[in-house]
């Protein structure tokens, strides 16, 4: 079985080729299932079939449907020289052009001016026409003028000849996916009393919150994608830009310009007094600056409350921080810091490679579970078999959630493969304990893989021992520990 972090299915890829009439060449973004792929070197590697395979195919207007009706994509078919030839459903409220305004028209349409000056697109699609697959991340521009910053899949479709006959797109809204994967970090971004400023490396906004629209008199629309420095007066923005050169190269929590007089630009020209404090802040793998912005005009208030009200201020940065490393369903950390724990755990020269554990765990028949009883109540047995594994464990070990209904524990300290597995046993054991819910008994069982690192091991090559031998226990009949 291979696994997609997306999440689709087979069927829409070979939707895809259906609709679009050609093999798909490269690890397709839309499927997760075995169904209609063959590896070809590895997981980053699968090639479509189904446009070739014997038998009845899918009715392209079928397969129409199923595009359409994945509404948090972009999907967008290009020809060979990067002009659109299919604008899917998602891709018209993601950009709010309808298909028959962007047809016809160059991809490149939907860039920033100076990606186009610089020749972006042209560039992505000879990259994909060279590997089969192009992945990058970048600012695109919507029908209303507004920005948002785009996670870009480009496939080269090609001719049974090897020709291009043309490209796939698949474009992700960046942060509308963190948001709706971290909808407590942004509900509490939201609510902040003070202008909290979400900045990427680049200088661009990627994020405001409403008292920042309050504060500088500026649409929502008009901040994403701007440079921070719009906020400030004109005087200040050539020192502010060599200012967060120096801050990104050595990101920690401070107050900008402490003992100096800061100043704050409002959309009306007016100006007035601030405080600025900036923060790094890792939203999934990528690093961001946080910057939380207070007007203080009224400077007659006295030092104590002022002190006050910047502690106040600096924990819930630190809150913010704290959240953007959780799961919010399970309150486990999230995979990001969990790799980045076990990554730190390897290079810990104080630890002997021999006594790094590591165990990958694995609910049993999750899906039927959901199935069943519904995702309301798989969500709790999640919940449920995450404390549970939680419980068992020292102060040190790492309990995370590596997506869907799989775990890893990080176990600093451990001095053979067989308390290894007994600890191992002890969360096997907890997990299957009946779980009591609105008066039903609901019962969940855990596979689990168990790997000792070994000296030099790459983050990487633990995982998949671990992985391996979790997919061993499986097979032996699930609920059982395997190393």
């Amino acid at each position: 079985m291979v696994t997609a972090s997306r999440g689709w299915t087979a069927p829409l890829g070979v939707a895809l080729t259906t609709l679009f009439g050609l093999a798909l060449v490269g690890r397709d973004p839309l499927c997760s299932d075995v169904t209609g792929l063959e590896h070809t070197g590895g997981a980053s590697a699968m090639v479509i079939h189904a446009a070739t395979q014997p038998g009845p195919r899918p009715d392209p207007s079928d397969a129409a449907v199923m595009v359409d009706a994945v509404l948090d994509r972009a999907i967008v078919a290009l020809d060979a020289t990067g002009r659109v030839l299919r604008w899917s459903a998602g891709a018209q409220l993601m950009f709010g052009y309808v298909e028959g305004e962007i047809v016809g028209s160059p991809m490149s349409r939907t860039y920033t001016q100076h990606d186009q000056r610089a020749g972006v697109a042209e560039r992505e699609l000879s990259a994909a026409e060279k590997s089969g697959r192009f992945e990058a991340e970048g600012w695109r521009v919507r029908k209303d003028g507004g920005h948002f910053q785009a996670g870009v899949v480009i496939s080269a479709l090609r001719l049974p000849d090897g020709s291009i006959k043309g490209f796939t797109e698949v474009i992700t809204d960046l942060a509308a996916d963190q948001q709706r994967a971290h909808s407590m970090f942004y509900d509490l971004l939201e609510a902040a009393p003070d202008a909290m400023v979400i900045i990427g490396t680049d200088g661009r906004i990627t994020l405001a919150n409403a008292q920042t629209d309050r504060m500088f008199g500026y649409q929502r629309e008009e901040l994403i994608g701007s440079e921070i420095e719009m906020l400030l007066p004109a005087r200040y923005r050539a020192d502010h830009r060599r200012h967060r050169t120096r801050f990104l190269a050595a990101p920690t929590l401070r107050q900008m310009g402490s003992g100096l007089d800061l100043w704050g630009l409002r959309r009306d020209s007016s100006e007035f007094p601030v405080d600025i404090s900036l923060s790094p802040l890792r939203i999934g793998e990528t690093l961001h600056v946080s910057a939380a912005i207070r007007d203080v005009t009224e400077r007659h208030e006295s030092e104590q409350q002022l002190r006050h009200q910047h502690q106040e201020l600096i924990k819930m940065q630190e809150e913010l921080q704290r959240l953007a490393r959780l799961d919010t369903l399970t309150g486990l950390v999230n995979h990001a810091e969990t790799i980045t724990r076990l990554e730190a755990a390897l290079r810990d020269h104080q630890i002997p490679a021999a006594h790094l554990g590591l165990l990958y765990c694995d609910l049993d028949r999750f899906k039927a579970i959901n199935d069943t009883w519904g995702h309301p109540v798989g969500d709790v047995v999640l919940s449920t078999v995450a404390a549970r594994v939680r419980d068992c464990l020292r102060q040190g070990d790492t309990v995370g959630r590596a997506g869907g209904d799989e775990i890893l524990v990080v176990l600093p300290g451990v001095q053979s493969m067989e308390v290894l597995t007994t600890l191992a046993d002890k969360i096997r054991e907890h997990v299957a304990e009946p779980i009591h819910h609105l008066g039903h008994i609901i019962n969940a069982t855990v596979s689990i893989g168990a790997a000792l690192a070994v000296p030099g091991e790459s983050v990487t090559d633990i995982i998949t021992r671990a992985d391996a031998a979790m997919y061993t226990a499986k097979k032996a009949g699930r609920n059982q520990v395997t190393s």
